[in-house]
């Protein structure tokens, strides 16, 4: 991702009949179903630990080939996952690349699907190794989680939940046409050959910060901004939630190009001054467990009760 911009009317029985006749257009109160536990803080950690074992896995490379297989994996583990991928090229700096995306499934009660989203891509560097357990590996996590409560849950989401986990997010120079997003570019795209209707889209970024705090920039919609305070208020964390006053270039953009409500749940402030950004120390040691899982949380309760919202 990059910086993308510096970022009582009446009384008495006339009153009764109003609330009687109105009563149906009062808002439903924000809500998590009982089924619905949290997140488990222990996977959150392993599932990062995990992703790092695979090496550098930039777009392209054998490791990210693995890594993308022990994806699929994992989410043909969840009952009533339904696993399918996009597989294609595209143009870089350097030439055509090989992309895939992952895409995962979980039917929901009414037509419409909402999009969960994470890259699983990491940022490809010649001087050093880098891990990438926040700048990757976190949101993959997120979407781990996300999926597998809402399977064990039994309960049926308002929409299907599209989990979708991109490659070739990261830039090989610099952000442009050919460079970056590639793989929410290319979803983006196709989502017209889809017969429901794309509701929203969410993205996990960057949330394994042992100091998180979820600051969605300026260009996330403000209906799932709201949503989102609502789903920190609910759960007892909003002091873990907050705004970023600048643009973001991630992977929600190619969507709200699209005319899709969409949101980038991140926290662009990883050690101070944002030192661990980008470097080899971005490591599993630097990562909660806790603050991964509250973020899957939160995006599991935005995902009952987007349809409240009117989206």
């Amino acid at each position: 991702m990059s910086l993308f911009v510096s970022k009582k009317t009446s009384a008495g029985v006339i009153g009764s009949l109003l609330l009687l006749l109105f009563a149906g257009c009062v808002p439903e109160k924000f809500s998590i179903p009982d089924k619905v536990l949290p997140c488990d803080e222990k996977k959150a950690e392993f599932y990062v630990v995990k992703s790092v074992s695979f090496g550098d896995r930039y777009s392209g490379s054998k490791a990210v080939r693995a890594y993308g297989n022990w994806i699929i994996k994992t989410l043909k583990e969840i009952p009533g996952a339904i696993v399918t991928t996009e597989e294609f090229t595209g143009m870089t700096p350097e030439g055509v690349l090989p992309f895939r995306n992952i895409i995962c499934e979980i039917p929901g009660r009414n037509p419409g699907y909402v999009i969960v989203g994470a890259h699983y891509d990491t940022k490809r560097f010649s001087s050093f190794s880098f891990p990438g357990a926040n700048d990757g590996a976190s949101g993959v996590s997120a979407l781990l989680l996300i999926a597998e409560n809402i399977s064990k849950s039994g309960v049926k989401l308002p929409y299907t939940l599209r989990l979708v986990f991109f490659d070739g997010e990261e830039c090989l120079v610099e952000y442009g046409e050919n460079d970056g997003l590639h793989g929410s570019k290319y979803h983006a795209e196709n989502l017209h050959r889809s017969k429901s209707s794309c509701k929203a889209m969410i993205l996990l970024d960057m949330i394994g910060d042992k100091d998180l705090c979820i600051t969605p920039p300026r260009n996330s919609h403000p209906k799932l901004v709201s949503l989102l305070e609502k789903s920190a208020a609910y759960l007892k964390k909003s002091s873990f939630t907050g705004r970023f006053a600048g643009e973001m270039l991630d992977d929600h953009v190619p969507f709200i190009q699209k005319g899709i409500p969409s949101i980038d749940l991140i926290d662009f402030s990883y050690g101070p001054e944002n030192v661990f950004w980008h470097t080899p120390e971005d490591s599993p040691e630097r990562i909660s467990g806790k603050s991964i899982a509250l973020a899957a949380d939160l995006t599991i309760g935005m995902l009952f009760n987007i349809k409240k919202e009117g989206l």
